[in-house]
């Protein structure tokens, strides 16, 4: 059990690392680029932001939800997870409860919200249990310890498309 405990810590600081170079990122656009279109198909700096957020929100949730207890690995999934989700060479389409709304956001204010879904995500991981099978989930039939390194693994691409975005700002 210890290392189940183990896993997800160094998960969970992935992520928080992850978070943290997002803020970061987004910290560094100056404030005339922040609500720019940095290249054609791409969403802005804060929409990213307010993508991933509303992602780890829903994953914070999803910690709480009702489940039943899996009759199966439950990290039987992660590798695939890691496959489609850091394959940066495909674009992928976001579920639209997790599009992010087109509008004017405030640097500080997306960076904060950021925040403060990572720190609930990581509260609510704290008491559950990973071995869980949760269902009607996009992602279909997943436990909450495959949810987890998916919240990692989908961070990560986000952080991967920041960079991006962050450096066609530059040329603007």
């Amino acid at each position: 059990m210890a290392t189940e405990k183990e896993d997800k810590n160094e998960v969970i600081a992935a992520i928080g690392s992850a978070v943290s170079e997002l803020a970061g990122l987004m910290s560094s656009v100056e404030k005339d680029k922040v609500n720019i279109i940095p290249y054609e198909g791409s969403w802005t700096a804060p929409q990213l932001l307010r993508h991933v957020t509303k992602s780890i929100s829903g994953m914070a949730k999803a910690m709480h939800m009702d489940a039943k207890p899996a009759n199966r690995d439950p990290g039987e999934r992660i590798e695939e997870l890691k496959t489609v989700f850091m394959d940066f060479s495909k674009k992928m389409n976001s579920p639209e409860f997790i599009v992010p709304e087109d509008k004017m956001y405030e640097k500080q204010t997306s960076i904060d919200d950021l925040n403060q879904s990572f720190d609930q995500f990581e509260e609510n991981t704290k008491t559950t249990n990973l071995n869980e099978l949760v269902e009607g989930l996009p992602l279909g039939p997943v436990t909450k310890l495959e949810l987890i390194h998916f919240t990692l693994f989908h961070t990560q691409r986000h952080l991967n498309q920041m960079k991006k975005i962050c450096n066609a700002l530059k040329e603007k």
